[in-house]
């Protein structure tokens, strides 16, 4: 990590819907976005193209998930409104029927899927690449997106709030300290990773995500992802634990 610099800004929608990867018919969504979908969503505000086709880009086009794979790239994502989940059934084209053309195809078929209702997230985004961490700051400054993001399905496209340029530093500590951000299990000291308050009303969920993906799509690394749903803080243990000043303290995913 050559940067001390952070950029926090929030995404927010109506409607979102980030996929789980073991759902097949009846799409489920996780609670907050994955490492690769921020990484889309800041590849659209920079204006990085996506592959021509699978695993196959434009000369001389990096692909986002090597700009900002974690040996370049640092991601944070904090739930700023509280998880609400709903199923709304979408009409999808049967393409199990061949058609002379995509515009021919006449059957639809009735998919229902679970999407997030309102959601919001803040997101912590350090970057190694000084002209692209400039570029980005810039462009969410001034709300100038290159493409227009969106929350995991096109029909969702998403606001783009900047919230400020702060440096962070690593908090060195033995004792449970409160952390804003989802919780990457795998950062946490894992004899005594997470302290309950159990007076207090929490609401705890935890998936399995995707953390690094190859330009190729083959997921690299999976992580148990701790939230408290209501956008509470969690108590952790952790050697990964960074001070933002009045933002709080995050780990990143």
């Amino acid at each position: 990590m050559q940067s001390d610099k952070l950029l926090i800004f929030d995404i927010g929608s109506e409607y979102g819907h980030f996929r789980k990867f073991n759902t097949t018919t009846s799409p489920l969504t996780y609670s907050i976005p994955t490492r690769s979908a921020i990484i889309g969503i800041l590849g659209a505000i920079l204006g990085i193209e996506r592959e021509i086709s699978m695993g196959k880009f434009k000369e001389g086009v990096t692909s986002v998930s090597e700009i900002f794979s974690k040996n370049n790239a640092s991601i944070a994502v904090q739930l700023i409104n509280p998880v609400k989940k709903v199923n709304i059934a979408f009409n999808l084209l049967d393409t199990e029927k061949t058609a002379s053309s995509f515009f021919n195809i006449k059957q639809r078929t009735q998919i229902e899927y679970e999407l997030l209702k309102n959601p919001c997230f803040r997101l912590f985004i350090q970057i190694d690449d000084s002209a692209q961490f400039e570029k980005l700051v810039r462009n969410v400054e001034e709300n100038s997106t290159h493409f227009t993001p969106y929350l995991g399905l096109s029909q969702f496209t998403s606001t783009v709030d900047f919230k400020g340029l702060t440096k962070f530093e690593r908090l060195v500590t033995e004792e449970f300290t409160e952390v804003v951000t989802a919780v990457n299990m795998s950062k946490t000291r894992q004899d005594d990773p997470i302290q309950f308050n159990h007076s207090v009303d929490f609401k705890y969920t935890s998936d399995t995500m995707p953390v690094e993906m190859l330009k190729d799509r083959i997921v690299t690394e999976y992580s148990e992802v701790v939230i408290e749903t209501t956008g509470k803080p969690i108590h952790v243990k952790s050697n990964d634990i960074y001070q933002t000043g009045a933002f709080g303290n995050i780990l990143f995913l």
